[in-house]
């Protein structure tokens, strides 16, 4: 395992991508989404989210679609735009978790993304943000077949931070997560939104 540098009660910091590296879906894109599928706006959150988890377990764009799409005869075209659309919604970054990202890891800390996510958006950010230039490590649950809140891809994440689970900080705003993070020992903070970034500041010492 690498040695963790930086002098500080915590060491390690996992972050959590969508809402804490990013904000909240905009809602003129979810509405477009839900416009290209030809369904009200509150069916269309409905499928969407009936098979996320799928999804971020490793399911294709073209797979997922189709079963949000389940009984609407839409183009190929249009799926291409439901997927273009989906990643651009996961990409309002919050510029301020950044910067404390850059300046913990200046400091000497290990820094680490852990996202339940999907193939066609990772590859996006990772062409559009170099997320080695701000991250040890990088853990997708499509990638690694587990999503949060299994326990093992907490593991697989702290393994590839090189910190024990005592020393690090994850930071995610799903409650469930943060429960299945604490039991694996971890450090936790309920991001919650803005308000959240000047207690990041402060749980790191920056």
């Amino acid at each position: 395992m690498t040695t963790c540098l930086a002098e500080s009660t915590v060491k390690g910091l996992i972050l959590d991508f969508g809402e804490v590296l990013t904000r909240a879906q905009p809602l003129h894109l979810v509405e477009d989404m839900a416009r290209l599928a030809g369904m009200a706006i509150d069916d269309f959150r409905a499928r969407y989210w009936r098979h996320r988890a799928d999804y971020d377990g490793g399911l294709t764009g073209i797979e997922y679609w189709a079963r949000v799409l389940d009984g609407v005869d839409v183009s190929a075209a249009t799926i291409e735009q439901l997927i273009e659309i989906d990643a651009a919604s996961w990409s309002d970054f919050r510029p301020e978790v950044w910067e404390i990202t850059a300046a913990f890891r200046a400091r000497g800390g290990r820094t680490a993304m852990l996202s339940n996510g999907v193939h066609e958006i990772i590859a996006r950010i990772r062409a559009g943000r170099h997320l080695d230039t701000w991250f040890d490590a990088v853990v997708v649950s499509c990638e690694v077949g587990h999503c949060k809140p299994d326990p093992a891809i907490y593991r697989i994440c702290l393994d590839r931070l090189g910190c024990t689970a005592a020393d690090t900080l994850f930071v995610d705003d799903r409650v469930e997560n943060l429960e299945a993070a604490a039991a694996e020992g971890l450090k936790t903070l309920h991001f919650t939104g803005d308000a959240s970034v000047q207690t990041l500041r402060e749980r790191l010492r920056l």
